[in-house]
């Protein structure tokens, strides 16, 4: 009681100031750095609460990595927003940097799924008629299909715009695209004979991307559709004749990607169509990344002991590629880094395609990635931070 009557008089002592002046002086520099951010383009409101809360809410920490997770429970591991993101079969958790659990929220989707913007977090029920956006710290909106309609796929744009692709009762399927608060239908459209394969929206928000897939004189048979909101007609229709279209992303603004099984494709002008074939290799497995690029995981003759990474730039210029005699288990990128997991090790890439020295990778290692400057494993029953290994591999080198 005395010490309280001595703060409210103002007669504290020395150590005791200097100590709410540190803290105040924290206080001024992280509001000068969130109002800075704001400032920065591409950089939404929610992203600024967010780091604004992940500040105090790190406070005090987790029990820091190796973090126990249940893998038998686990569909997918990812990164948002500067926290690690778990997707599990009955929740969605995001950790810190210490592992800290800053929030959890249920779920009761039968076969849950997710896409993701650099923010926001699309979860849905593949399958199913319900979805839900989250970010790191809130439960943003939770909805349902037009018609009870069961989800093929989904996406989710830079301004937080989604997009599902549907089986629908009156055509094949239904490309619906809601906008960034998630009251209003932007974007229709009916897909009378094809069904559809995986949709992207632009940076903008002006444009959506969608993929389809059916059957011709016995061949699979694909296309890409490019929309813009304001019209019904699409901007461009590029067919895909004996290739089975994968997935589509938004390189930038002006330029769409189309992965398929056997070639890749570049709608320059979201219209002028280059193709790259893969040859005599086929693909094992692909990933975006948020700033643009492309990278392929190609089998020389379907040999997993023989594999190509390839990065392509955003406007579809070959940026680097690596040859590989170890199995190529998965591949991840941020902005900044590529993480390739292989059988024996972790290699990571400058998004440029300077190699760093390779991690530790354990036997039941599913996948490698990294939070910022951090590298981290996902393992059976474990996420951890990788660290060197001690002998570098060394790599094939490349054909001429």
């Amino acid at each position: 009681m005395e010490r309280l009557k001595r703060l409210l008089r103002g007669d504290v002592s020395e150590r005791t100031s200097r100590m709410m002046k540190v803290v105040a002086v924290v206080v001024l520099l992280l509001m000068l750095f969130i109002l800075a951010m704001s400032r920065v383009r591409g950089t939404t409101m929610s992203t600024v609460r967010d780091s604004y809360n992940n500040f105090f809410s790190s406070v005090g920490g987790g029990g820091g990595y190796p973090c126990q997770v249940n893998s038998s429970n686990v569909k997918k591991v990812d990164v948002l927003n500067g926290d690690i993101y778990i997707l599990y079969n009955d929740r969605t958790v995001a950790l810190d940097g210490s592992a800290k659990e800053i929030r959890s929220f249920d779920h009761s989707f039968a076969t849950p799924a997710l896409a993701k913007s650099p923010d926001r977090v699309l979860v849905y029920d593949r399958g199913g008629n319900r979805f839900r956006v989250e970010n790191r710290t809130e439960s943003l909106f939770e909805g349902t299909t037009a018609e009870g309609e069961d989800i093929i796929t989904a996406s989710i744009g830079s301004k937080g715009n989604i997009a599902l692709g549907t089986l629908s009762g009156s055509a094949t399927s239904r490309l619906t695209v809601w906008n960034s608060t998630y009251d209003k239908k932007e974007f229709v459209w009916n897909c009378s004979d094809y069904s559809i394969t995986s949709t992207a929206l632009s940076e903008n928000g002006k444009y959506v991307a969608v993929s389809v897939m059916g059957a011709k004189d016995g061949d699979t048979y694909s296309k890409i559709y490019v929309f813009d909101f304001e019209y019904s007609d699409p901007v461009s229709e590029t067919e895909y004749p004996g290739t089975a279209m994968l997935a589509v992303n938004f390189t930038d603004n002006d330029t769409v990607v189309g992965v398929g099984d056997n070639k890749i494709s570049f709608l320059k002008n979201l219209k002028k169509n280059t193709e790259i074939d893969y040859g005599t290799s086929s693909l094992s497995t692909f990933t975006f990344s948020p700033n643009g690029r492309t990278i392929l995981v190609l089998a020389e003759y379907g040999s997993q002991n023989h594999q190509l990474l390839r990065c392509y730039t955003e406007n579809g210029r070959s940026a680097f590629e690596e040859p590989y005699d170890v199995y190529i288990k998965s591949v991840y990128a941020s902005d900044s880094r590529i993480s390739v997991l292989t059988s024996d090790y972790i290699d990571i890439y400058g998004i440029g395609g300077t190699r760093r020295r390779a991690r530790e990778a354990g036997s039941s290692a599913i996948l490698a990635f990294t939070n910022g400057r951090t590298s981290y494993s996902y393992e059976m029953g474990v996420i951890q931070k990788t660290s060197r290994l001690k002998d570098q591999p060394e790599h094939p080198e490349p054909k001429e």
